[in-house]
Protein backbone atom coordinates (compact mmCIF):
# COMPACT_ATOMS: atom_id res chain seq x y z
CA UNK A 1 0.00 0.00 0.00
CA UNK A 2 0.84 3.69 -0.64
CA UNK A 3 -0.03 5.58 1.85
CA UNK A 4 -3.96 5.29 2.29
CA UNK A 5 -4.44 4.19 -0.73
CA UNK A 6 -4.72 0.57 -1.37
CA UNK A 7 -2.85 -0.52 -4.41
CA UNK A 8 -4.36 -2.24 -7.28
CA UNK A 9 -3.49 -5.07 -9.99
CA UNK A 10 -5.82 -2.86 -12.75
CA UNK A 11 -6.97 0.68 -13.42
CA UNK A 12 -10.31 1.72 -15.75
CA UNK A 13 -8.50 3.76 -18.23
CA UNK A 14 -9.90 5.54 -21.22
CA UNK A 15 -12.93 6.34 -19.90
CA UNK A 16 -15.16 8.01 -22.83
CA UNK A 17 -18.99 9.23 -21.73
CA UNK A 18 -21.78 8.96 -23.79
CA UNK A 19 -24.87 7.89 -24.29
CA UNK A 20 -26.27 4.34 -25.04
CA UNK A 21 -29.22 5.13 -28.27
CA UNK A 22 -31.82 2.37 -28.66
CA UNK A 23 -33.62 2.92 -32.29
CA UNK A 24 -35.65 0.82 -34.36
CA UNK A 25 -36.23 0.56 -38.06
CA UNK A 26 -39.35 1.52 -39.45
CA UNK A 27 -40.87 -1.07 -41.41
CA UNK A 28 -39.26 -4.27 -39.56
CA UNK A 29 -39.34 -2.95 -36.25
CA UNK A 30 -36.16 -4.30 -35.85
CA UNK A 31 -34.56 -2.57 -32.62
CA UNK A 32 -30.51 -2.15 -31.96
CA UNK A 33 -28.67 0.28 -30.30
CA UNK A 34 -25.14 1.65 -30.36
CA UNK A 35 -22.76 3.72 -28.16
CA UNK A 36 -22.49 7.19 -28.79
CA UNK A 37 -19.71 10.06 -27.75
CA UNK A 38 -21.30 12.60 -29.03
CA UNK A 39 -21.79 15.62 -26.62
CA UNK A 40 -25.56 16.06 -28.13
CA UNK A 41 -26.95 12.38 -28.84
CA UNK A 42 -27.97 11.54 -32.03
CA UNK A 43 -31.78 11.14 -32.58
CA UNK A 44 -32.66 12.21 -36.45
CA UNK A 45 -34.27 9.92 -38.00
CA UNK A 46 -31.66 8.14 -40.98
CA UNK A 47 -31.51 5.68 -43.94
CA UNK A 48 -29.76 2.56 -44.41
CA UNK A 49 -30.83 1.29 -48.02
CA UNK A 50 -34.31 0.30 -47.75
CA UNK A 51 -34.25 0.84 -44.21
CA UNK A 52 -35.39 3.58 -42.24
CA UNK A 53 -34.05 3.78 -38.31
CA UNK A 54 -35.44 5.99 -35.74
CA UNK A 55 -34.63 6.95 -32.13
CA UNK A 56 -36.44 4.85 -29.56
CA UNK A 57 -34.37 5.90 -26.43
CA UNK A 58 -31.37 6.49 -24.87
CA UNK A 59 -29.66 6.36 -21.24
CA UNK A 60 -26.38 8.08 -20.24
CA UNK A 61 -23.48 5.86 -20.13
CA UNK A 62 -19.09 5.36 -20.63
CA UNK A 63 -17.16 3.23 -22.47
CA UNK A 64 -13.68 2.16 -20.84
CA UNK A 65 -11.09 0.11 -20.83
CA UNK A 66 -9.10 -1.77 -18.36
CA UNK A 67 -5.11 -1.76 -17.80
CA UNK A 68 -2.94 -4.13 -15.86
CA UNK A 69 -0.73 -1.58 -14.33
CA UNK A 70 2.27 -3.80 -13.05
CA UNK A 71 2.00 -5.15 -17.34
CA UNK A 72 0.25 -2.15 -18.80
CA UNK A 73 -1.75 -4.50 -20.82
CA UNK A 74 -5.06 -3.25 -22.02
CA UNK A 75 -8.46 -5.10 -22.30
CA UNK A 76 -10.94 -3.18 -24.62
CA UNK A 77 -14.40 -3.08 -23.74
CA UNK A 78 -15.56 -0.94 -26.62
CA UNK A 79 -17.92 -4.30 -27.35
CA UNK A 80 -19.20 -3.97 -23.77
CA UNK A 81 -23.00 -2.46 -24.02
CA UNK A 82 -23.55 -2.69 -20.16
CA UNK A 83 -23.11 -4.35 -17.07
CA UNK A 84 -26.62 -5.41 -15.63
CA UNK A 85 -27.36 -6.52 -12.20
CA UNK A 86 -29.40 -9.79 -11.77
CA UNK A 87 -32.03 -7.64 -9.82
CA UNK A 88 -32.71 -5.11 -12.77
CA UNK A 89 -33.78 -8.86 -14.32
CA UNK A 90 -37.39 -9.99 -14.38
CA UNK A 91 -37.96 -11.75 -11.52
CA UNK A 92 -39.42 -14.86 -13.34
CA UNK A 93 -35.98 -15.39 -14.85
CA UNK A 94 -33.39 -17.66 -14.51
CA UNK A 95 -30.65 -15.12 -14.08
CA UNK A 96 -33.07 -13.37 -11.53
CA UNK A 97 -33.52 -16.55 -9.33
CA UNK A 98 -30.12 -17.30 -9.58
CA UNK A 99 -28.87 -13.73 -8.66
CA UNK A 100 -31.20 -14.24 -5.27
CA UNK A 101 -29.50 -17.90 -4.71
CA UNK A 102 -25.89 -16.34 -4.88
CA UNK A 103 -27.02 -13.34 -2.71
CA UNK A 104 -27.51 -15.64 0.03
CA UNK A 105 -23.26 -16.53 -0.20
CA UNK A 106 -23.07 -12.71 -0.78
CA UNK A 107 -22.37 -13.04 -4.44
CA UNK A 108 -23.64 -10.28 -6.48
CA UNK A 109 -24.38 -11.66 -10.25
CA UNK A 110 -24.53 -9.17 -13.10
CA UNK A 111 -24.25 -10.16 -16.70
CA UNK A 112 -21.83 -8.76 -19.48
CA UNK A 113 -23.96 -7.52 -22.04
CA UNK A 114 -22.00 -6.94 -25.64
CA UNK A 115 -23.62 -5.08 -28.31
CA UNK A 116 -23.86 -7.93 -30.69
CA UNK A 117 -25.57 -11.36 -29.15
CA UNK A 118 -22.65 -13.82 -27.83
CA UNK A 119 -21.63 -16.36 -30.51
CA UNK A 120 -19.48 -19.41 -30.37
CA UNK A 121 -17.02 -17.94 -32.10
CA UNK A 122 -16.45 -14.81 -29.50
CA UNK A 123 -17.16 -16.41 -26.32
CA UNK A 124 -12.93 -17.37 -26.21
CA UNK A 125 -12.25 -13.86 -26.28
CA UNK A 126 -15.42 -12.76 -23.96
CA UNK A 127 -14.04 -15.10 -21.61
CA UNK A 128 -10.68 -13.82 -21.23
CA UNK A 129 -12.52 -10.23 -20.66
CA UNK A 130 -14.69 -11.36 -18.21
CA UNK A 131 -11.89 -12.44 -16.05
CA UNK A 132 -10.10 -9.20 -15.81
CA UNK A 133 -13.92 -7.23 -15.22
CA UNK A 134 -14.20 -9.99 -12.70
CA UNK A 135 -10.42 -9.11 -10.88
CA UNK A 136 -11.14 -5.25 -11.35
CA UNK A 137 -14.96 -4.70 -9.66
CA UNK A 138 -13.72 -8.02 -7.11
CA UNK A 139 -10.33 -6.26 -5.68
CA UNK A 140 -12.35 -2.64 -4.88
CA UNK A 141 -15.05 -4.25 -2.85
CA UNK A 142 -15.02 -2.71 0.55
CA UNK A 143 -17.32 -5.33 2.52
CA UNK A 144 -15.50 -8.52 3.73
CA UNK A 145 -16.60 -11.25 2.46
CA UNK A 146 -18.69 -10.39 -0.32
CA UNK A 147 -17.99 -10.79 -4.22
CA UNK A 148 -19.23 -10.19 -7.57
CA UNK A 149 -19.39 -12.16 -10.32
CA UNK A 150 -19.49 -10.96 -13.94
CA UNK A 151 -21.24 -13.32 -16.39
CA UNK A 152 -21.38 -13.89 -19.91
CA UNK A 153 -25.08 -12.94 -21.81
CA UNK A 154 -25.95 -16.66 -21.93
CA UNK A 155 -29.68 -15.14 -20.97
CA UNK A 156 -30.59 -12.93 -23.91
CA UNK A 157 -30.61 -9.80 -22.04
CA UNK A 158 -28.64 -8.23 -25.52
CA UNK A 159 -32.56 -8.58 -27.07
CA UNK A 160 -33.65 -7.00 -24.38
CA UNK A 161 -31.80 -4.39 -23.91
CA UNK A 162 -32.21 -3.41 -27.54
CA UNK A 163 -36.20 -3.71 -27.08
CA UNK A 164 -35.52 -0.33 -24.67
CA UNK A 165 -34.90 -2.04 -21.36
CA UNK A 166 -32.51 0.51 -19.83
CA UNK A 167 -30.43 -1.20 -17.22
CA UNK A 168 -27.38 0.21 -15.05
CA UNK A 169 -26.44 -0.09 -11.70
CA UNK A 170 -25.03 3.03 -10.46
CA UNK A 171 -23.24 1.79 -7.05
CA UNK A 172 -20.80 -0.93 -9.62
CA UNK A 173 -19.85 1.92 -11.35
CA UNK A 174 -18.83 4.19 -8.46
CA UNK A 175 -16.68 1.57 -7.36
CA UNK A 176 -13.51 2.82 -9.35
CA UNK A 177 -11.87 6.04 -6.80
Amino acid sequence: MDGDKPRHRYEMVNIQPGYLIVEHEVFSRQMRSYFSAEEVPPIEEYREGQQIWKYSGMAQSFHFDIREVATGRLTKFDDLLGLVPHTGCPPDSDIYRLGEIAQEQKVWIYVAVPHRPLDSSGLGVWAEKLKVLNRYFSERLGTPNKKILILPDYFGLQEQFDHGMIMADIGLTTMEG
